[in-house]
């Protein structure tokens, strides 16, 4: 009855009273076992206080009561000799350990519950003796049986096997494991999700996914009064929602949220890990104050001069995210430092959600010092982003959704110092392009950041200007306001200063102003009209004319949302412009012609900057109490009373913004009316973006029958083709097809004819050219001149008849070289760049290619150019021949003179040499992956002794084969020379 008493004292929180009655229990307890229900309540109790070294402390005693004992100060030695004692028991038992008997003596549930609870605790106060009570939790299971502390030290084994053993699959598995029993013991729910989230899940898939079991856990851990668990969840939330690039405005509202709910928890412990984060964000939105350089944590959130962190994690959290920012904001020196101090305190074990974070920055800090640092200091950096690039390059193969792009990152920095310019290029791209496709837009950011500085750095502004402005872009979207500053005061030659200031003062949810996300749902789905809105969504997706479409978006868009007055807006590079007009009762939409949202007095132009920054969408329900817009000329001036302002995303890109308002009452967009906008939003940003995909395709194929016309005089022999293809370009069912039919004939009219390559006597020459469906720039010549040899092959960027054209100024101009007896490779290459460069420049179109130009004569190749691989094959062994350092691509800077090289080959009877584009290497499968080009070295290698005619046909079945049914999306071309 007592110890029912202390029981429900605890749960009550009458922490002096449970103390009372535990205290008549132990006077007159007979055996251990009758104790043992009032030490759990005891633990429980300090752990819910935040009294943390006394929950341990007495848990230890406890346990030594029973004859289980641990060191006092565990050692490396102590930690290795438990793991090898669990994973040799391990190794006779089957895996499915969720399977085995429960536990049923009530002394041994004790003993698994104490334990339990100090494993977390120790992963806070005494991260040492954490893998000691992991190793006997397990062998504890595995000796009597499961029960609800089963799970705990299951995973939590897991995660030592990935952070200590390195091996992430079995860890993974044992993750598995505990997830399995925790159906059987939801007691301890909240806090094994905790740590697979914290220290499993994103070894194996993406970050993100963490988020939802997060939010699971969090809410289990308050059902059942497990504090920490939920403390736990919460913070690691916030944390992986930083990690990840959401949108930091957004962000730091719900870290407002969770960090309140820490304090009611009494969770001082991890309150300050995420104080630090939300701290790091108010720095990065660029709320701090203008003295502090902006890696100084000291504002709203977290003071680092006056709070201290209670735990190491804690210390690393400040440290880590003062390297982030140091980094960010160039201050490299104090970056450096700031690794070092992370370390002091980064363990396997301790820190262990932080550690690809530590290592991806730690790179990039140590090797942006490099260049300024003496010889033996380079070296010791080189060695140190070597060890940290081992670690990243393994999570890689695992995960690498979460860490490839990072580890190309480095990657492309330690090319950039070593001279390395053609992989640095290389890899700042694929950085780029992983970064885009995971969904890192934070690392997107960076990647492109550090790609314009290299690019600035070689002399090459007009590509720096390119990468910098997306960069810019990109820190706008995430909504690092004070990164976006900082580029613009870097870089104003090429950033030009915002047109007004974005708001910056938080908006939360008031009777004035909501914000809510564009994808999050309420509790009014119910009240949704399901019928009305896929009416409606149909409606909009049967319209691509994009007139059309304006005047039904905003009927729909008045009618459902309850506005009085409504505009469209669209986005030209970088500015908005109002597009189309609508008003309740009038059956006329007003389709207006691109009014900059600056000059127009019918909307608040802050609101629109706001929204288009934070992708969020807006509800003013009475916009003159709405403090942060309420200087706006336009509010001040009319005093509107509802206003909704939604973002139109699609695919995370904005296409558009919807400005609604309501001058009859306040409060008119209601949550049910607004979830209706936000549900056929999408709809709406995706028809939008079909519209003006369609009415840039119907422009296109304008502009390119008018230059078919043009270009009749001077096409003699393929007058009557183009006549035709005039005909066929009269029917608008057929003119989207024209353009890339005429590409195809285009491509076929450049290639040399086999009889023309039977002439040369020295090589047996194969040649093969397949365009795609959707025809490319590919373009291959063999020529011969004053008993020289001269081939060609390149490969245009993007698609289309615009790709087809430039193939063929390609073609003319190496022609007409060849003719003046050009054969030095670095004039003949600048003289063809700058024929390119400036038809290119005159046509304002962005396309450039790559091209190799081999010259033979007398057994030997001399290469120039940049382009893919040469392939070489001398009696069955091949050499793959890298052309970066050899060129530059062809039109996209003035001059590349500079860039040009020469590698010289000599060839023997029997040699094989290849070239090709990649539409062979990067050729999918249905799997979606690529051909590559180690398949195709190994197909010629194959067929070397083979004719150059056989070669080429062993090699397009190959990849044929590989493809199977999947849609070829580049054209194919492969060159094979054989010398005789």
């Amino acid at each position: 009855l007592y110890t029912q008493a202390a029981e429900a004292a605890f749960l009550n929180a009458e922490f002096e009273l449970m103390d009372k009655w535990g205290q008549v229990v132990l006077q007159q307890a007979k055996t251990g076992l009758d104790r043992l229900k009032i030490y759990e309540i005891q633990i429980e109790a300090y752990s819910i206080q935040d009294k943390l070294e006394a929950a341990l402390n007495k848990g230890l005693s406890v346990l030594n009561e029973w004859g289980i004992s641990f060191p006092d100060q565990p050692t490396d030695l102590d930690i290795q000799k438990a793991l090898t004692e669990t994973q040799s028991i391990l190794s006779n038992q089957p895996i499915e350990l969720y399977n085995m008997p429960n536990i049923t003596a009530h002394d041994k549930l004790s003993i698994m519950r104490i334990v339990s609870a100090l494993i977390y605790v120790s992963y806070i106060v005494a991260p040492k003796l954490l893998p000691l009570l992991t190793c006997f939790q397990v062998n504890f299971s595995l000796k009597h049986g499961n029960a609800e502390g089963s799970a705990v030290g299951y995973i939590v084994y897991g995660q030592l096997v990935c952070c200590l053993a390195g091996d992430i699959d079995v860890g993974f598995q044992f993750s598995k494991q505990a997830l399995r029993l925790v159906e059987q013991f939801p007691n301890f729910k909240s806090r094994i999700l905790a740590t697979f989230v914290s220290g499993l899940r994103h070894w194996k898939e993406h970050l993100r996914e963490s988020l939802k079991p997060s939010l699971e856990g969090y809410q289990s851990g308050l059902e059942i009064g497990d504090f920490i668990g939920s403390g736990l969840n919460a913070s690691f939330y916030c944390m992986h929602l930083y990690f990840i690039g959401k949108e930091l405005t957004s962000l730091e509202h719900e870290m407002v949220v969770y960090n309140h709910s820490l304090v009611q928890l009494k969770q001082d412990v991890i309150l300050v890990w995420t104080e630090v984060t939300q701290q790091t964000v108010l720095n990065l939105i660029g709320r701090t104050s203008a003295d502090s350089p902006p890696y100084y944590l000291g504002g709203e959130a977290f003071n680092e001069n006056e709070r201290v962190p209670l735990d190491d994690l804690g210390f690393i959290a400040l440290y880590l995210n003062k390297l982030i920012l140091s980094y960010l904001f160039h201050a490299y020196p104090q970056a450096v430092e700031n690794a070092s101090l992370v370390a002091k305190y980064l363990t396997d074990i301790v820190g262990e959600i932080f550690q690809h974070l530590f290592h991806f920055y730690e790179s990039l800090a140590r090797l942006a010092v490099y260049p300024d640092s003496l010889p033996p200091e380079q070296a010791s950096i080189l060695d140190k982003v070597a060890a940290n690039q081992e670690k990243m390059q393994k999570w890689a193969t695992h995960a690498p959704m979460n860490f490839l792009h990072k580890f190309y990152l480095v990657e492309a920095e330690r090319c950039r110092v070593l001279g390395k310019d053609g992989d640095a290029r290389e890899f700042y791209d694929k950085a780029i392009a992983l970064a885009q496709e995971h969904e890192y837009l934070n690392e997107e950011a960076l990647a492109y950041e550090l790609a314009g500085q290299f690019y600035l750095a070689k002399g090459l502004p007009k590509l720096a200007q390119v990468y910098l402005r997306d960069a810019h872009y990109a820190y706008q979207r995430w909504g690092a306001l004070a990164k976006v500053k900082d580029l613009e005061e870097r870089y104003p030659q090429f950033l030009a200063k915002p047109i007004s200031t974005p708001v910056q003062t938080t908006i939360t949810k008031t009777p004035a102003a909501t914000l809510m996300e564009p994808t999050s749902l309420t509790s009014y789905s119910s009240l949704l009209d399901i019928s009305s809105v896929v009416k409606a969504s149909q409606t909009l997706s049967g319209e691509i004319v994009l007139e059309r479409l304006k005047i039904k978006m905003m009927h729909l868009v008045i009618e459902n949302a309850g506005a009085e007055k409504g505009f469209l807006l669209l986005p030209q590079k970088y500015q908005w412009f109002i597009e189309a007009e609508g008003n309740v009762g009038s059956e006329e939409v007003n389709v207006l012609q691109s009014i900059p949202v600056e000059e127009s007095q019918q909307m608040a132009a802050s609101i629109i900057h706001y929204v288009a920054r934070t992708q969020l969408h807006l509800v003013l329900d009475n916009a003159t109490e709405a403090e942060q817009f309420s200087r706006d000329p336009y509010i001040v001036k009319h005093r509107p009373k509802s206003v909704l302002c939604a973002p139109l995303v699609n695919q995370g890109q904005l296409t558009g913004i919807l400005y609604l308002e309501n001058n009859l009452t306040e409060g008119a967009f209601t949550p049910d009316r607004l979830e209706v906008l936000q549900v056929l939003s999408s709809q709406i940003a995706i028809s939008i973006e079909n519209a003006l995909l369609y009415r840039t395709l119907e422009q296109k194929v304008e502009e390119r029958t008018a230059q078919l016309a043009q270009a009749n005089t001077q096409l003699a022999d393929a007058n009557q083709q183009i006549m035709g293809l005039n005909e066929q370009l009269k029917s608008e069912n057929l003119r989207m097809s024209a353009e890339l039919d005429v590409s195809r004939q285009l491509q076929q009219m450049l290639l040399p004819r086999q009889d023309e390559l039977s002439q040369i006597k020295e090589l047996d020459i194969a040649g093969f050219m397949e365009p795609a469906d959707e025809v490319g720039g590919d373009y291959y010549d063999v020529l011969q001149h004053n008993g020289r040899i001269l081939f060609g092959i390149g490969d245009v960027t993007g698609h289309g008849l615009e790709s087809g054209v430039l193939a063929i100024m390609v073609q003319a101009a190496v022609r007409a070289l060849l003719c003046n007896n050009e054969t030095d490779p670095v004039r003949f290459l600048s003289a063809l760049n700058q024929t390119v460069y400036s038809n290119v420049q005159r046509m304002e179109s962005e396309k450039n290619l790559t091209f190799a130009l081999l010259e033979y004569y007398e057994n030997t190749v001399h290469l120039s150019g940049q382009h893919e691989e040469m392939i070489v094959v001398r009696k069955g062994q091949v050499e793959c021949i890298d052309t970066d350092e050899l060129g530059f691509p062809i039109g996209l800077e003035e001059d590349i003179a500079a860039f040009v090289a020469q590698e010289k080959v000599t060839l023997n009877a029997g040699d094989v040499v290849v070239l090709y584009t990649d539409g062979i290497t990067e050729a999918e499968n249905l799997d979606r992956e690529q051909y590559g080009l180690e398949r195709l070295c190994e197909a010629v290698k194959q067929n070397w002794q083979c004719s150059a005619k056989d070669i080429r046909q062993a090699v397009i079945e190959d990849v044929r084969q590989y493809i199977g049914k999947q849609k070829v999306f580049d054209d194919i071309t492969l060159l094979v020379l054989k010398q005789k």
